[in-house]
């Protein structure tokens, strides 16, 4: 009997039968390839190869631990084994059947070849531990059916084509070298086979006369292996010239090496990147979403040198078709959609199939596509640090300037202000943050906090009610994803002169020796926060004095384990933030606590940059008259301006800034107000009293300090309130028993959102009216009065717990 056939023999048997019918198929009619015996051969001969590496890690792994052992011992007794081959892999190398498989790809013949090599191809790739990829026969024709993948044109073949280019992109993530397989360039293909040879490019033996030759090879020409003299001596001078002269020459030493070394031209381009690209305009959500993540690999390589123009040019035109695309997709948004479903859409960006079972809305469809877009933007943003000058500037030029501002202040602003949140919560990268930031604030070093967009929509709701709840929704999105820029343009740009603080008075709280140690060995913003400010003596006369009662609502434990929590969250998110750790004066004067303690307030520097914290003077000048394109004329402006009252700016007055005076108006007007924006208003007051800032904590949280005149602070306004309520709830028969329920009623069952009563009456004055009817409306006039004294209660007792909490932490 003849010994059965070895492995390198059957997989030429089953090559041979695979070749030979393309030779014969010009002469055979048109068959589909299923109907032959090409798939059964290919898939033959995979099984060979998967087969063959096992073998050979079997045959290593066993040879590992005896080789210490006995190699003495083989070494004199016996010849030197030879290492197993893997003479079918060598085959594949030699023999480049791989070609052949392409030709079939490439003329799609016989019909349906183009489905069945793509599969082999991407299984052969990825069930191979290690496929040589790296050689010539291996990566031309991968190269070549990279080149036929293409989303361009619809193809019977995309979810193939889009998983074989997700192989290949998997594998450049793998090993970042093979990213020059991709970038048509003699330099990035010599430099490929230096790297397996051994050699890197420039870097070869000095002074070796076996590399000097006159004959270059194809794949090495206008590289220089071996430096001549003069070269060396001109690049050496020219490199002490640059070190003496650039200090910082070694920071931009790669990105000049890689840019005078790389010969792209400017019409080149990353081909695999490309590939990938095409197929994310497919009509199948599923090609669309696996296009996404093989961008995503390959753009997060961190070896993509933005020097080579190849690359550059293929971001490039990424960057502008992204964000594009994301402002076509804000535009289809129908303005006249329900604003709650914006709020209450939650997508991402690898959920492109629409749910069936979801109710259907108007512009559910259209939006679903801008948050997807959005959120992958923005994912693109926090892994590739290639596209982050390229992208945001891109998204903030064409989408929040050229579409979304000009609907804020025009009569979508309702609409637009709710997106708008939406967006800023769907942002977690800190490059798009930071263009929001830039958008809101300007991006000057003297910026104009004044007339920046951000105070402008502030200010806008003091006029239109009809924004107003849109308008907190939109401020309590920056709250919840703070920025250190957009902060400082809303709130601690106008508290940080320490206006509110009345510094003539006696102050009757005075330093141990142990607190004046500890604020000289003050710290960085990087250290826990130990804070004098955050944690006064008398911190038990500011929670009794912000407790109003026990006798109903929550209890006020739950309120302590929130804030707790809620206190830890905001610490995470503001760290690394430069804020000052004690409320001081800017010029450390005779009148602050901490007089003669040494501790002044740290100077503007390189570090710190537009965002230092340092107390800013105190702003004198009149608000400067805003362009027509925001609608506000003179007359409102002068009005504004003579309204403005003791919250006002000018030289004698404290202006505690746009944000903080809208909301301390609405808290003197909680009696009048719905409950929704009593709500929104009291939410908004509590996550700015977390913040661990010691201005903001004093003006929010310590009812005890010197008020300056004109100045107004959390506890005067809720004062202000409560003489209110004191002054009307009495003329209410039975207005105790009206409280509890109410109180009951609130926190079992909350009203929704009702208009002002004003509306209610025009519309139900009839001569017709009945008694009960009058009756009715006489409890919706009584509702608003009764619902803002459970709010104020509990809005108390939520103070007095953050400030309990914030007593704890800075003690610690």
């Amino acid at each position: 009997l003849a010994p059965p056939p070895t492995a390198l023999q059957d997989f030429d048997y089953h090559y041979r039968l695979v070749k030979n019918f393309y030779v014969a198929d010009k002469s055979l009619p048109k068959i589909h390839i299923n109907d032959t015996n090409i798939p059964s051969h290919l898939d033959q001969m995979l099984q060979i190869l998967i087969r063959e590496e096992q073998r050979m890690e079997a045959e290593n792994t066993a040879e590992t631990p005896n080789a210490s052992s006995s190699l003495e011992i083989s070494a004199k007794s016996n010849p030197p084994v030879q290492a197993p081959k893997a003479e079918c892999m060598e085959f594949v190398l030699t023999a480049r059947p791989l070609d052949v498989l392409i030709e079939f790809a490439i003329n799609d013949t016989p019909p349906g070849a183009r489905y069945i090599v793509l599969n082999w191809m991407r299984r052969f790739l990825s069930c191979l531990k290690c496929p040589p990829l790296g050689h010539a026969s291996i990566f031309q024709p991968v190269q070549r059916l990279v080149e036929i993948c293409s989303g361009t044109y619809a193809s019977p073949y995309e979810r193939e084509e889009i998983l074989f280019l997700e192989i290949v992109a998997g594998l450049v993530r793998k090993d970042s070298i093979l990213v020059n397989l991709f970038l048509k360039s003699h330099h990035h293909s010599a430099q490929m086979l230096a790297n397996w040879k051994g050699l890197g490019v420039n870097k070869a033996p000095v002074n070796n006369p076996l590399f000097v030759s006159t004959k270059i090879e194809y794949d090495s020409r206008r590289i220089s292996l071996v430096a001549d003299e003069a070269s060396s001596e001109k690049s050496s001078k020219e490199a002490e010239h640059a070190a003496q002269n650039a200090p910082n020459a070694g920071m931009n030493c790669n990105e000049a090496a890689g840019a005078e070394n790389c010969d792209c031209d400017d019409e080149d381009h990353f081909s695999l990147f490309d590939a990938i690209v095409s197929y994310l305009d497919s009509a199948d959500s599923t090609i669309v979403v696996r296009a996404c993540e093989g961008v995503l690999i390959l753009a997060s390589l961190p070896t993509l040198q933005p020097a080579c123009k190849a690359i550059r040019n293929t971001i490039s035109r990424f960057a502008t078709m992204m964000a594009s695309r994301l402002a076509s997709n804000c535009q289809q948004i129908p303005e006249d959609m329900d604003t709650g479903d914006i709020e209450d859409a939650n997508v991402t960006w690898g959920l492109f199939p629409r749910d069936p079972e979801q109710p259907h809305y108007i512009g559910r469809y259209q939006l679903t596509a801008f948050l997807c877009w959005l959120d992958y933007c923005d994912c693109l943003l926090k892994e590739s640090a290639l596209l982050v000058p390229e992208l945001g500037p891109r998204i903030r030029d064409e989408m929040l300037i050229g579409y979304i501002e000009p609907a804020l202040v025009g009569c979508y602003a309702p609409f637009m202000l709710v997106l708008t949140a939406k967006i800023i919560k769907k942002t977690q990268s800190k490059a798009l943050l930071d263009e929001i930031a830039n958008w809101l604030i300007g991006e000057d070093e003297l910026m104009d906090v004044n007339n920046c967009l951000l105070t402008i929509l502030i200010e806008n709701a003091h006029e239109n009610t009809d924004i107003l709840l849109p308008t907190l929704q939109f401020v309590e999105s920056l709250l919840d994803n703070p920025h250190e820029k957009i902060l400082h343009g809303m709130l601690f740009f106008y508290i940080n002169t320490r206006g509110y603080y009345d510094g003539t008075a006696q102050t009757i709280q005075s330093w141990s020796d142990e607190e004046d140690n500890r604020e000289r060995r003050r710290g960085s913003a990087d250290d826990p926060i130990k804070s004098r400010t955050l944690a006064p003596s008398n911190i038990l006369r500011v929670i009794n004095q912000q407790i109003v009662s026990e006798a109903g609502g929550i209890c006020y434990e739950e309120y302590m384990q929130d804030a707790n929590r809620h206190y830890q969250t905001w610490i995470k998110k503001t760290h690394g933030f430069s804020w000052p750790v004690e409320a001081i004066w800017p010029d450390s004067g005779d009148s602050s606590p901490l007089a003669g303690t040494s501790v002044e307030p740290p100077l503007s520097s390189s570090t710190a940059g537009l965002m230092t914290v340092v107390p800013l003077a105190p702003v004198k000048q009149p608000k400067k008259q805003r362009s027509n394109k925001y609608n506000i004329d003179d007359s409102q402006a002068n009005g504004e301006l003579q309204t403005c009252g003791d919250s006002g700016i000018s030289e004698e007055s404290f202006y505690e800034g746009p944000l903080l005076k809208l909301l301390f108006s609405h808290v003197k007007q909680m009696n009048t107000q719905p409950y929704e924006l009593n709500l929104a208003v009291i939410a908004i007051l509590s996550k700015l009293a977390l913040f661990p800032h010691p201005y903001l904590h004093e003006i929010l949280l310590n009812p005890e300090i010197p008020v300056a005149a004109g100045a107004t602070t959390l506890w005067s306004v809720m004062q202000f309130l409560a003489r209110q309520l004191l002054s009307e709830i009495p003329r209410v028969d039975g207005f105790q028993e009206k409280i509890k329920e109410t109180g009951r009623r609130l926190l079992s069952n909350p009203p929704l959102y009702h208009k002002d009563c004003e509306g209610a009456d025009t519309a139900s004055g009839s001569q017709s009216a009945s008694a009960s009817s009058a009756v009715e409306e006489e409890d919706e006039i009584n509702d608003p009065l009764f619902e803002s004294i459970v709010v104020l209660e509990e809005f108390c007792k939520e103070l007095a717990a953050i400030a309990f909490v914030k007593y704890h932490h800075a003690k610690e």
